[in-house]
């Protein structure tokens, strides 16, 4: 019945294997799109990556089964392969596999697993422009005709983008992004994991944007505490509270807890001495002014956050140089910049000094962004100057 090569019976018809393939019909207008080796035409991409293996055949390309499923719309290979019995599926060697690692189109962890192959034109055929990347129907399909037919029933147009049903992944690793209730009914195993976080087809929205608001609250509350006070070029931080300031701290509790019991005092119609009553405003007043000066102090350095993993503190990219440039110095007659010995090779020594200077530009077209930059710096000069001799 195949003449004899290697045949199969797909659905009652024979299909013979050839080229790593079902031999199907060719179409004329999808010939134009794909050649026979896999190759798209016309500027097409696959979103799955192609690849040839010199051991099967020096140009026909392939691709790896999952990624051949996920870019059609299934959710796994095993899954491709039994709603497309055409799909004809083949099994890596450990050969192919080591080769696919190398070239970086299989992971390392793939090595000892068993990994299914299918011809990139096999794939085109069966599933044309939802393997590809911004794909239109009938357009990039191969069957022209045959897709035509499909999306006039559901009300489409050819050229359309093709868009298939939620839960078919666009990307390697997820879906399209829609609602979890976007594809109609629930299997039981995905209904009652959402039903355990209390969500609903009602309030998936509001409980999937409370939780995004407070992710972003706890965000920001942990950005805004790495953001200290940091001395930055002047090589201090913020001075520490002095004693006097914890004083004024104790002050300022002393004083509302008094004013607390003072409130209480005069509901109760007690009464208080006016004495004490003027004696605590005053400890409210002073405690207040201290806290206004510590404000003020350690507005006195610039903010900055610090990045532990390389020690730096990280300031607002306003108040950094825009270019840096390294020069080398000649040697004067009198004295030489570097310092060194007499040896060479491995024992040879030398210390070289190294200095750091500031130029603030003067062309015109930085003009306006220099004066803004002296203008920051020497602010913070200023700030610096007083800091220490205060």
């Amino acid at each position: 019945m195949g003449g004899g090569k290697p045949f199969r019976v797909v659905q009652g018809k024979v299909y013979v294997i050839e080229g790593d393939e079902f031999i199907t019909e060719d179409d004329p207008k999808g010939d134009t799109k794909i050649d026979r080796n896999g190759n798209l035409l016309g500027g097409r991409r696959f979103k799955a990556q192609t690849f040839n293996l010199p051991n099967r055949h020096p140009e026909r390309m392939y691709m790896l089964a999952i990624d051949a499923a996920r870019t059609s719309g299934f959710r796994d290979s095993l899954y491709y392969f039994r709603r497309n019995p055409l799909a004809h599926k083949l099994n890596a060697t450990q050969p192919e596999k080591e080769f696919l690692i190398e070239i970086g189109k299989l992971g390392s962890h793939l090595r000892t697993r068993s990994v299914t192959l299918i011809t990139a034109r096999s794939a085109f055929k069966l599933h044309g422009a939802k393997t590809l990347i911004d794909g239109r129907w009938v357009v990039d399909d191969y069957y022209e005709d045959k897709v035509l037919a499909e999306i006039t029933e559901k009300g489409l147009k050819p050229g359309d983008l093709g868009i298939y049903r939620a839960g078919g992944p666009t990307t390697l690793f997820g879906g399209p992004g829609w609602g979890p209730y976007s594809d109609g009914p629930l299997n039981a195993v995905r209904k009652s994991l959402l039903n355990r976080d209390g969500l609903n087809e009602e309030n998936w929205m509001f409980v999937a944007a409370q939780r995004t608001a407070e992710a972003s609250a706890e965000w920001a509350k942990q950005r805004r505490r790495a953001l200290v006070p940091y001395g930055g070029i002047f090589g201090a931080t913020a001075p520490p509270p002095s004693e006097k300031d914890e004083e004024g701290e104790e002050e300022e509790k002393e004083a509302a807890g008094g004013k607390g019991r003072g409130g209480q005092g005069q509901g109760q119609g007690q009464g208080q001495d006016q004495e004490r009553v003027q004696e605590q405003q005053q400890q409210q007043q002073h405690a207040s002014t201290r806290k206004r000066k510590r404000a003020r102090r350690e507005d006195k350095v610039p903010r900055g956050a610090y990045e532990p993993h390389t020690g730096i503190v990280l300031y607002r990219a306003d108040t950094q140089p825009t270019r840096a440039r390294c020069e080398g110095l000649k040697d004067s007659a009198e004295k030489r910049q570097v310092l060194g010995g007499t040896k060479a090779g491995n024992g040879a020594w030398a210390l070289a000094w190294v200095d750091t200077v500031m130029e603030l530009p003067a062309s015109e077209e930085d003009h306006e962004v220099g004066r803004a930059a002296a203008e920051e710096r020497r602010r913070l000069l200023e700030l610096a100057a007083a800091d220490v001799n205060s």
